[in-house]
């Protein structure tokens, strides 16, 4: 028997979602002046956006300041069962979690809350595909707006719950 979900096991791989991670926590990292790293619970965001279509393209297609707003107001639609996918994907974020602190692409620091920041300053690997560029370039508006953005606002936005 064939599973049903084959292809998208294969594309939304652990270690894709990690390379998503750290484009998100890198760009977070930059925006505050390698002072402080994205929060460890903001990071349930980025594949639910980045892995979905409809929100990457949407997210890609934005520049700062307000890539988040932007996207959202081009297109209300994207932040419908965010909450449900973002619950969905918390598994293969903890699995793409995993393999990017166990490469090295992120560490954590605990000094005053769980924050992730980069372990390396380039990414990993160049992509030639549009598809996984568009996915990476939206997992690196969803860090732009989480340096620009108080968590709850961007709670609030989205319509989501942590």
């Amino acid at each position: 028997m064939t599973d049903i979900l084959f292809e998208q096991q294969i594309v939304q791989n652990p270690g894709l979602g990690a390379e998503a991670l750290w484009y998100a926590v890198n760009e977070v990292y930059e925006e505050k002046n390698r002072a402080e790293g994205m929060d460890l619970f903001l990071a349930f965001l980025v594949l639910p956006l980045a892995f979905h279509r409809r929100s990457a393209i949407a997210l890609a297609s934005k520049v700062r300041p307000g890539a988040l707003y932007k996207a959202v107001a081009s297109d209300r639609e994207i932040t419908i069962g965010l909450q449900e996918r973002m619950e969905a994907l918390s598994e293969r974020t903890l699995q793409s979690l995993s393999v990017a602190f166990s490469t090295g692409l992120l560490l954590l620091d605990c000094e005053e809350k769980p924050q992730l920041i980069p372990g390396r300053k380039s990414p990993p690997v160049t992509h030639v595909t549009e598809e996984v560029k568009t996915l990476l370039a939206a997992a690196k508006r969803v860090g732009q707006a989480t340096a620009e953005l108080p968590s709850a606002q961007i709670a609030t936005h989205l319509n989501v719950q942590f």
